[in-house]
């Protein structure tokens, strides 16, 4: 077996993790660890004895019945979409906040009709927690926000994680797969000052594992704010001493009462990652259980 055919094996077991088959320019920028055009993909795809197609996806043998459940996740995710991009629009009224992005599932058009919206907020420096506070606050007001022991979280707006401006590099010991792939399928809705170009630039890392990734990838209807107020300029400003003051206090207050609820969440004053379960974990192990099974190390 060629190292192209290892890769593309790879590729659609990755895939196939999270139920989506993948077409011929998926394959191409999703290319684990293998640079190769499309054309060569094709003819490596060809000549496999593991993989089938049908309708221009591509998948591992046996799981035909995935193109259907793709085109009605893709169904199912636009009406999120939606969801999201108003939300994010609200969201403006934050003159702290520098950039709003869908990220999971929902990122790569794959959300399940019951799924949550995971946003990434992107912060200034040193307002992380006056903006969670203040962003916590107004989704409450526009939307249904997924609360710690929901149930039924369908629609409801999950911020599951907030960085801040200086704190974008993903930590060394994160840095994986699974990650690279986050990097990079993550759709920002808008940002202010080239944010999401510099959080592409943070994870340049990410190339190890996905050098096919060229393009960068905005939501439809995104925007880039290239001007900023002066109402951002001065709540940003590190000479604005009261609301760096009350920035320590909003963290102290926070964090006490998350103290008693915390379980695998990371938390920390320029980094905040919500979630219910650590998926990575579980990703990397089902990964390595394919390759395995593919017998492709």
């Amino acid at each position: 077996m060629t190292q192209l055919q290892k890769a593309v094996l790879k590729t659609l077991a990755y895939a196939d993790i999270f139920d989506y088959p993948l077409t011929l320019q998926e394959i191409e920028r999703w290319l684990i660890k293998f640079k190769a055009p499309s054309s060569k993909i094709k003819t490596t795809i060809q000549n496999a004895k593991l993989i089938q197609a049908k309708k221009g996806f591509y998948f591992l043998n046996g799981k035909e019945e995935l193109v259907a459940l793709r085109e009605k996740r893709e169904k199912w995710s636009q009406n999120k979409l939606k969801i999201a991009q108003k939300v994010a629009k609200w969201l403006k009224l934050v003159p702290m906040i520098s950039m709003v992005a869908v990220t999971g599932a929902l990122a790569m058009n794959n959300a399940d009709e019951e799924d949550d919206i995971d946003l990434l907020i992107v912060t200034s420096r040193d307002r992380l927690w006056l903006t969670r506070l203040f962003t916590v606050f107004l989704v409450e007001l526009v939307a249904r926000r997924r609360r710690p022991g929901d149930k039924k979280v369908k629609d409801k707006i999950c911020l599951n994680m907030f960085l801040t401006e200086d704190c974008l590099r993903i930590p060394p010991k994160e840095q994986n797969l699974f990650s690279a792939h986050e990097v990079y399928q993550l759709k920002p809705i808008w940002d202010r000052n080239e944010v999401y170009q510099k959080f592409l630039a943070a994870n340049r890392w990410s190339k190890n594992f996905l050098p096919n990734v060229m393009d960068i990838k905005r939501l439809r209807g995104s925007q880039a704010e290239k001007k900023t107020t002066k109402l951002t300029e001065l709540t940003n400003s590190q000479k604005f001493q009261c609301l760096s003051l009350l920035e320590k206090i909003v963290y102290q207050l926070q964090l006490r009462y998350m103290r008693p609820r915390k379980t695998i969440e990371i938390v920390e004053p320029c980094r905040i990652r919500f979630h219910p379960q650590d998926h990575q974990k579980r990703i990397m192990l089902e990964y390595k259980k394919r390759l395995e099974s593919l017998k492709i190390g």
